[in-house]
């Protein structure tokens, strides 16, 4: 119930941000269109008052040549060139007139553009065109702003100034910037802020499974040692059973073997406590890294010989001395050696080898267990998390050792390392910095 109400919330934000994306869009290109209609109005206008005072100053823009066949030679063909010398020459003082008044124009509007201007026929042909120009004559022909300009008697005759302005979606963009750039980070912060929120939603579902995982464990673990001291306290208080030393002295070391386990599960859990509330502090001293595995070993001897395992040392290290604080690195050493009987099948087989490599000493342990799948690799130093194996209660612990390991590493200034593949086992392995010659 709770998952699908993650993925509905998740779900609603993400539409939410759509359509909060959408709206942004919107509003900008409605802006860019209204500032791109309101410069549109502007340039029609100022060429209509261009149009006006041509009219007024008798600017002349010679009339277009009429068709028909002109003399190859003679007095007549060098007359004809005359004429369109004097109109091309008259052309381009009429243009750069109508460019100085068009410019005069936009400055007192407050469009300071810079513009290409082209006199054009009705069919979009060039009858004066700069040569820097050309590569725009299609964008004169399609886009271009034109008014008509010269003596217009027939519609062949038209000529039509006609404008156009490069920069002018840069200019626009540029003009705008500041409006374009807050709503750009509106979005970016918008986006980022989902993001982080759904994000802190499936981490919240997944701890709230965690946790749940977590008291289901416990109740699990728990219960199993305090139902064998009552059953035992039950047993030394029946006469018949009391009256046999054998018997007491069994159920006492019962009581107490499930009163240390009980202890110990209550430890795990003020570890954990304790990590949470950055409260894990270290006692250093010189220690023989070499003692504590030997010792764990030892203490772990009758569990592994119980379910037909063993245990193999191979401390080849020549310099096995670290500074640490013991009790922490004795757990670490406890976790891993009690992973690798938990996970270890009917019959766990350990190895634990050392060695020195680069002024670091190395302790990896190596069981032939169920193993760890990649997709889980990633997650076993997490805090709470365990690796599916199937019935949640068929392995036990609470998924507090592994991050207690990696806490205590980080603390020391060491790292572990982990190497596993499903069903054929995993190798942890410890890695110190060694400041002490051996």
């Amino acid at each position: 119930m709770r998952q699908r109400r993650t993925i509905v919330l998740v779900l609603g934000m993400g539409s939410l941000l759509m359509g909060l994306l959408a709206l942004q869009f919107s509003w900008i290109r409605a802006l860019v269109d209204a500032r791109t209609t309101l410069f549109d109005e502007q340039a029609r206008t100022a060429l209509v008052e261009v149009q006006s005072i041509l009219d007024l100053s008798g600017a002349v823009f010679p009339p277009i040549p009429t068709g028909g066949l002109a003399p190859a030679t003679g007095p007549a063909a060098d007359s004809l060139a005359a004429r369109r010398a004097d109109a091309a020459i008259q052309r381009e003082y009429s243009m750069a007139v109508v460019d100085s008044l068009l410019s005069a124009v936009l400055r007192n509007r407050d469009v300071d553009f810079e513009f290409r201007s082209a006199l054009l026929d009705r069919y979009g042909r060039p009858l004066f065109l700069q040569d820097d120009d050309v590569d725009w004559l299609d964008q004169f022909a399609e886009a271009g702003y034109r008014i008509p300009v010269g003596e217009n008697e027939t519609l062949e005759g038209v000529q039509l100034y006609t404008v156009i302005f490069p920069r002018k979606a840069l200019v626009l963009a540029g003009d705008m910037w500041l409006q374009l750039t807050a709503n750009l980070i509106l979005m970016v912060v918008l986006v980022f802020f989902t993001a982080y929120a759904a994000a802190g939603l499936r981490k919240a579902e997944r701890l709230n499974r965690l946790k749940g995982d977590l008291i289901n464990n416990m109740t699990h673990e728990l219960k199993t040692p305090i139902s064998t001291i009552g059953l035992a306290g039950e047993a030394l208080l029946d006469p018949a059973m009391s009256g046999d030393p054998d018997n007491v002295r069994y159920y006492v070391q019962l009581i107490r073997s499930e009163n240390k386990r009980l202890g110990q599960l209550v430890e795990n859990v003020l570890r954990a406590a304790m990590l949470d509330q950055g409260e894990l502090e270290l006692y250093r001293q010189r220690i023989n890294f070499h003692d504590l595995v030997e010792e764990v070993l030892r203490n772990h001897a009758i569990h592994i010989r119980k379910q037909g395992g063993s245990a193999a040392s191979q401390l080849k290290a020549t310099n096995p001395l670290i500074d640490g604080d013991r009790t922490h690195l004795m757990n670490v050493v406890f976790n891993l050696v009690d992973n690798a009987i938990k996970y270890g099948g009917g019959r766990p087989r350990l190895t634990v080898r050392s060695w020195n490599d680069a002024g670091r000493l190395h302790v990896a342990f190596t069981d032939n267990g169920i193993g760890i799948a990649k997709e889980h690799l990633g997650k076993v130093f997490d805090k709470l998390y365990r690796v599916p194996t199937g019935n949640v209660h068929d392995v036990k612990g609470f998924g507090l050792g592994l991050s207690y390991v990696h806490a205590v590493m980080q603390q020391h200034g060491a790292q572990i390392d982990v190497v596993s593949e499903a069903g054929e086992g995993s190798t942890f392995t410890l890695v110190f910095p060694q400041t002490t010659p051996s």
